[in-house]
């Protein structure tokens, strides 16, 4: 089935179990563009087009809900685009992996991202809060997640793993920040 634009943003922005519902919708509805990336780009095996399209999704994402999408054109358009410009920096970041032959070698165009660092710091950043989600644990992980990303309430949550009451998941999500800023704040890795 597919779903309007209309009916996917309103999901999406509601938050709680609609927007993961939302969230689930689109990413199903939209994944021919990761299967139709291995034509395009073909230098990208196919965990690489999953992940420039998982991140297609979550900024798409968070442009809904902080409305940064004004809706001049359609969702199919808008993460097209977005799944384009993550597939190159996939190739970017593969290119930029291959040692360079020469030492005088200066590309002919100047990167015109003005924050072309900080994308590749708040990368770096995404990957090691990734891991350290899965070292606090899978109550934690939901916990925050759900909290977070999704929007779910307390009492929400609470329901959704099993516990008492709200004010339970309010105390373990406070143990859980507490463990992942611990690892955060560690500067070794």
């Amino acid at each position: 089935m597919q779903y309007t634009d209309e009916e996917l943003i309103e999901a999406i922005r509601a938050g709680g179990s609609r927007q993961e519902q939302g969230i689930r919708r689109l990413y199903e509805q939209f994944f021919y563009l990761a299967k139709a990336g291995r034509s395009k780009y073909r230098a990208l095996d196919g965990s690489d087009l999953v992940t420039a399209y998982n991140s297609a999704v979550i900024s798409l994402r968070k442009q809904l809900i902080s409305g940064a999408f004004r809706g001049d054109s359609s969702l199919t358009t808008y993460l097209t685009r977005i799944f384009t410009n993550k597939c190159i920096d996939e190739l970017r970041k593969r290119k930029s992996l291959r040692p360079e032959t020469g030492v005088e070698y200066f590309p002919e165009v100047e990167d015109q991202t003005p924050d072309a660092l900080s994308r590749l710091i708040q990368s770096d950043q995404v990957e090691r809060v990734q891991r350290y989600l899965q070292a606090i644990g899978e109550v934690c992980k939901q916990i925050l997640l759900d909290a977070e990303y999704y929007g779910y309430s307390s009492e929400e949550i609470a329901q959704r793993i099993g516990f008492s009451n709200a004010a339970s998941v309010n105390s373990k999500k406070y143990t859980c920040l507490q463990k992942l800023r611990e690892y955060l704040s560690n500067p070794a890795d």
